[in-house]
């Protein structure tokens, strides 16, 4: 299982391409295996660093989140290739069924450790708080022990969300090192639905990575669509603030990928609510992936 680089890479399922440091005309990449195996319960580990500890997320930082101004939404669009790697579009696919119930189905497969879950998750809370609430949110980051280490995100390992018009599943199936670089184990166990929309839509010449975002088998993340040094040295609130600047180029990724996963949701639930379908960024969005 890998963490994937913004571009996929011909990585084997038990590979991570962890760095590049470019140097006049040398080129170091440095390559950690990733073992499904879980770490020991030590807080302290490699370089006297200390495994990430969640906490209750602030109210603040989910609501500026969640509450990304309008104009900012409109002002970025679709972000740009530059910034982001937009969700892939399938066609002739069937439903995303996830459980009992009847609403189109999304999902996010994810890992507590995984740099480029973290700049991802940014994206998810301000879209699917477009069409429901989240409950049970928890600040946290990236390992440090990783690329790009310590990249302030959220889990939604204990989080809720109702919703009237899409049955969004978040999952962090994997873990945080626990003191160490690939120190993670399985931390929420896939059902058969989610294994088998997993193994169907992310398997790509024999390997597997996180994120991983599926919303009703038709617009698909399958490589890491942010890059995560554009939060680097920054903390939750510092984040949460910036979304308002619309000439940041982590504003433009993080609300340009927002307007494409509400665009692929309002493509499935027949554009509901229309203030939310009806923005224009999301409109802008809609036409760069060809779904309007």
């Amino acid at each position: 299982m890998s963490a994937r680089p913004p571009k996929r890479g011909g990585l084997s399922p038990s590979t991570i391409a962890v760095g590049a440091v470019a140097l006049v005309v040398v080129v170091v990449v440095v390559i950690v295996g990733v073992k499904l195996t879980g770490g020991s319960s030590s807080s302290t580990g490699a370089n006297g660093l200390k495994a990430p500890v969640d906490t209750p997320a602030s109210a603040q930082v989910v609501s500026e989140v969640e509450h990304v101004p309008a104009s900012v939404q409109d002002a970025v669009g679709s972000g740009g290739s530059n910034v982001l790697t937009a969700p892939s579009v399938k066609t002739g696919q069937p439903p995303l069924k996830l459980g009992s119930s009847l609403l189109p189905a999304a999902m996010y497969i994810g890992g507590e450790f995984c740099p480029y879950c973290a700049a991802t998750r940014w994206a998810l809370l301000m879209a699917f708080s477009k069409f429901g609430t989240f409950s049970g949110l928890e600040e946290t980051t990236s390992s440090p022990w990783d690329v790009y280490p310590a990249t302030p995100t959220f889990t939604f390992v204990h989080a809720h969300y109702t919703s009237p018009y899409v049955n969004f599943v978040p999952v962090e199936y994997l873990g945080q090192d626990t003191h160490g670089v690939n120190t993670h184990g399985i931390l929420t166990p896939l059902t058969k639905a989610e294994s088998h929309a997993y193994d169907k839509y992310d398997t790509v010449n024999g390997t597997q990575g996180v994120p991983f975002v599926d919303v009703g088998n038709k617009y698909l993340i399958t490589s890491a669509p942010i890059n995560p040094q554009l939060l680097d040295g920054k903390t939750q609130a510092q984040v949460a603030s910036e979304l308002t600047d619309a000439k940041l180029p982590m504003t433009q990724a993080i609300v340009g990928l927002g307007n494409d996963l509400i665009a692929s949701v309002c493509a499935l639930d027949g554009n509901h609510p229309g203030a939310v379908c009806s923005n224009a960024g999301v409109a802008k969005a809609a036409k760069a992936m060809g779904i309007s």
